[in-house]
Order: C-alpha cells, then structure tokens, then sequence
C-alpha cells in the first residue's frame, strides 16, 4: 500500500490506476500538462520502467479499494462518469504518445506491482505498440434505411418487373400466392443487395487502413436511429493515411446515398479494438491484485 498526500487534505492511503502504456521517450520525460485523473485530486502521472511508461494516478483506496471499488461499480451515475474520464485521459494522451490502453479498473497496490507488470509483460505490451505505432482507430457505422432500397430495387429489377407483369395477368385466384411470392423476391432481392453493397464498401475501406475488426450490430435501441445498422467495423488507420480515408468515406457516402445508405464516422480513438489482449485480459496482478 502506498500513502500519498491528496490535494487539500490530510494523508490517506492510495493505490496505483493505471489508463494505458506507451513506450517511454529516450530522453528523459518531462511534466505532463496537467491531466485530470480519474478522480479529483489525482492527476495523471507517469510511472518509467526500462522503456516503457505507465500512465497512472495515486487513487484514494476509499473509493478504489477491493470493497470499496466493488460496491461503487453498482453505482451507475458514478461508473459511468469514471468510465467517461477513463476514456478521456486516453484521448489526451494520444495526442502525443501510442498508448495501449488499459481496460477500465486496472489497479495495482502499489507503483512497485504496477512495474513489475510491465516488466513481466514487457514482450506483448512491445508487440501491441509496435502493431498500432503511429496509427490510431477509427470506427464506422454503416445504416440502411430499407423502404428507400426497396423502392430503388423494385425499379431496376428485371426480375421483379417479370413477376409484376405476371401478376397484372393472373387471375384473383393466383394473384394472392403471386403477391406472396413477388414479396419474398423483393426482400431477398433488397438483403442481397445490402450484402453487396457492405461488401463492396469493407473492400474500398479496407485499402485505406492497416487492420480492421467487426463489430457487433447495434439494436435501433441502442444506436436511435430509425434505419437499421448494417455495419459497424472498427479501422486501424496510419496517421498519413487519415486524409485518403476521409476521402474515401465521402466518396462512399456521395455514391450510396441514393441507395438509403449513411454513414457514420468517429475518431480518432486509442485503438482499444486492435489490442484485445490488454482490453479482455487481466494482466497479472492487475485489478484484482489489491
């Protein structure tokens, strides 16, 4: 356990959070613009082992302890404030490092334990930084209003235009199971073209970035658009590729607009979807180690 003194107010015990690692610069490091932590009063700082540089702040073990963590993780309001901090310390830090990030709650007892995890883990933390080294993430969000690519679809299909001459021929009797069928046809025929069209615009994506990852398609629920999400991916982007991406996006967008498709773009970001061992894994002593 380590004490340290908060700002304003008496000595009280601390542990180690640690936000994200990145490779510590060869001369030495200087201060850091002052970086709200992810509580008042503890500001971020950096903790050097060998090459590497944790980024981390001394938390009162009042709020950040085993029980003590456990019980304000039922606190929404809290946990979500705390995650938001988490998030923006990284975004702060990426402006002037590659940082692996660490995921939320990553708390050592002491400065001692969290160099020894970066000892121990120097290998794959190395590995991790070289993979994203001056690139950053972007994500995109791919939605596709259905009524507009019915209607599209329902004009340039020769199949369809076949099967409503038929129905405009058939009898009352045949005219009920030829609806039914030019309706199954119709979106069979729309669903083949938004796989094609996600297809078509992962490729042209694809070009522009060093890794890319799916990710899970969002409910209207979550993502409160009434379109439906048909794609959402996450972009590993070198930094002088940013500008050949952006392009490509308006190009993408311009093209597809008529098609009811829109797109969503966000970032920069850490890239939280291009680390996964750091982002799903404890690092031993991590978290649970207090």
């Amino acid at each position: 356990m380590i004490a340290a003194k908060p700002e304003g107010g008496a000595a009280a015990p601390r542990v180690i959070y640690v936000y994200g690692v990145a490779r510590a610069p060869r001369r030495r490091i200087s201060a850091l613009p002052r970086i709200e932590g992810i509580v008042p009063g503890a500001p971020v700082i950096p903790l050097v082992h060998a090459d590497l540089v944790a980024f981390v702040s001394a938390v009162p073990t009042a709020q950040f302890g085993a029980r003590e963590f456990a019980s304000a993780m039922n606190d929404t309001d809290w946990l979500k404030d705390r995650i938001l901090v988490h998030e923006k310390v990284l975004e702060e830090l990426r402006s002037s490092y590659d940082v692996v990030p660490f995921r939320f709650g990553t708390i050592y007892l002491e400065p001692a334990r969290a160099a020894n995890a970066l000892a121990r883990h120097r290998a794959a933390l190395c590995e991790a930084l070289d993979r994203i080294r001056d690139a950053s993430e972007w994500g995109l969000k791919l939605f596709c209003d259905r009524d507009v690519l019915r209607r599209r679809t329902e004009t340039q299909s020769e199949a369809l235009q076949e099967l409503r001459n038929t129905l405009a021929r058939a009898s009352p009797g045949a005219r009920f199971f030829l609806q039914k069928k030019y309706v199954k046809a119709l979106d069979g025929e729309t669903a083949a073209s938004i796989a094609s069209s996600v297809k078509r615009i992962r490729q042209r994506l694809d070009r522009c970035a060093c890794e890319s990852t799916r990710i899970e398609l969002q409910p209207a629920a979550a993502h409160g658009r009434s379109a439906e999400m048909v794609m959402n991916a996450a972009y590993l982007v070198a930094d002088d590729s940013v500008g050949q991406l952006k392009q490509v996006i308006a190009a993408l967008q311009e093209e597809f607009a008529d098609h009811g498709f829109d797109f969503e773009v966000t970032g920069p970001w850490p890239p939280y979807h291009f680390v996964t061992t750091w982002q799903e894994g404890k690092p031993d002593g991590a978290a649970s180690d207090r």
